[in-house]
């Protein structure tokens, strides 16, 4: 059974996952990552029609500019809203594909195996592990995917933007950001704990 726990395991795994299922999607996983990333571009773009906004509008007092700042703000919500939906769209038929075909493998594994076997695992116990395990490797694929189309895009635009209004506050903010990052860590090792004994009691009541 599938249970991706380090880093080095999981990128093995999206290794596996890549040759084994999604390679026969490659034309709608890049189509869905070119989505993700001018889906993450509009976050720079909106965080930089602010300074207008502000500047402009609010304290120039420059009425005839609120006719262009608000046609920007409305094109990218409104691009936003047309990739966002696009790409998940294409994401959702991806990963419904990929998890009928592992499903079917693990399945045909399950019925390969001997009987002492099944003994000693309950059916209950092994549909919750094929559910389970399925569901983790389409949530691991579909969130690298993600980060690496529409979290990245964004983090590097949000980015250059913060560095071309104010470079010394985005220097501060870097230096904060390794603290904001460590509870979340923590937080995770805390659910991976305790995701197997949530399996087991999953597995009883099945």
């Amino acid at each position: 059974m599938i249970q991706p726990r380090a880093n080095g395991t999981s990128r093995r795994l999206f290794g596996w996952l890549w040759s084994r299922y999604l390679r026969r999607h490659t034309g709608l996983v890049l189509v869905a990552f070119l989505l993700m990333s001018i889906e993450g571009s509009m976050m720079g773009a909106m965080s930089y029609m602010l300074k207008p906004m502000f500047d402009t509008v609010f304290i120039e007092g420059q009425s005839n500019a609120i006719w262009w700042v608000g046609t920007a703000f409305f094109l990218i919500f409104l691009i936003r809203a047309i990739t966002g939906i696009s790409q998940k769209v294409l994401m959702t038929r991806v990963a419904q594909k990929t998890t009928e075909a592992i499903q079917k493998d693990l399945l045909g594994h399950l019925m390969t195996l001997d009987t002492l076997f099944h003994q000693k695992n309950p059916p209950g116990y092994l549909m919750a592990r094929v559910q389970s395990d399925v569901a983790a490797v389409s949530g691991l694929w579909t969130a690298i995917i993600t980060g690496a189309g529409r979290d990245a895009v964004a983090l590097i635009s949000l980015f250059g933007v913060a560095l071309y209004i104010d470079w010394i506050w985005t220097l501060i903010a870097l230096i904060g950001t390794p603290f904001m990052i460590a509870p979340t860590l923590v937080a995770q090792r805390q659910v991976r704990k305790n995701s197997r004994k949530v399996l087991e009691v999953t597995g009883r009541m099945s």
